[in-house]
């Protein structure tokens, strides 16, 4: 099970730096990136996601409250729709 110093890692390492990144794309780095397991992949017991997933979320806000990351409310965030 991919641990969450190593998602840290993965993410300093292939996360731009001074732009905005998507969730989703901070996922399909992880995914690339981290050596996920059978056990990564099951579904976590609070959510309807992967572990991995999970655990993703849980590195992004502890680094997001010792404020080490910045994050865009949904309002503030540019609408890419087509109208």
């Amino acid at each position: 099970m991919i641990a969450s110093r190593q998602i840290r890692g993965i993410l300093q390492e292939h996360v731009p730096r001074r732009q905005w990144v998507s969730s989703e794309d901070i996922y399909a780095i992880v995914e690339l990136h981290g050596n996920l397991d059978d056990e990564d992949r099951r579904q976590s017991s609070r959510s309807n996601t992967p572990r991995w997933k999970s655990r993703v979320r849980n590195v992004l806000a502890k680094q997001l409250k010792s404020g080490s990351i910045r994050c865009r409310k949904k309002s503030d965030a540019p609408d890419n729709s087509m109208s």
